[in-house]
């Protein structure tokens, strides 16, 4: 949500050259898959080793069990799933947030974007 509310005005010039409300989600959703992809990556290839230092220095010891620690398919699909799930569900908000504002509004550099709330607390003795 914070890229997507700091880049306002690089989507409002975006949607002014032309690109369609599919073009503006599909960017989005790559933005987000371009932190997700890497860190599943990394996350898989760091898995197995820090799992067998992990379980082979406070579990085997104690418990005296050889067990296999490599994750089985199953939990690597599901790693996946929830891996890939999360950021485009993540991502439904901010795009329903850029397609949401007016194009004068996004491009209106001089004005702040973010909206306040103004809260009056009444005192009921005065």
């Amino acid at each position: 949500m914070i890229s997507v509310e700091t880049k306002t005005l690089e989507m409002g010039v975006v949607r002014m050259l032309g690109l369609s409300t599919l073009g503006v989600t599909t960017m989005v959703f790559l933005q987000g898959l371009l932190f997700v992809v890497p860190a599943l990556i990394l996350g898989f290839i760091l898995c197995s080793p820090i799992l067998k230092i992990i379980y082979g220095q406070l579990f085997d010891s104690d418990l005296g069990a050889n067990q296999q620690v490599a994750p089985d398919g199953f939990a690597v699909l599901q790693a996946l799933v929830i891996g890939l799930l999360i950021p485009i569900l993540a991502s439904v908000i901010p795009v329903r947030s850029i397609l949401s504002k007016n194009l004068n509004d996004a491009l209106d550099y001089q004005r702040s974007k973010t909206q306040a709330i103004y809260i009056e607390v009444l005192d009921r003795d005065s």
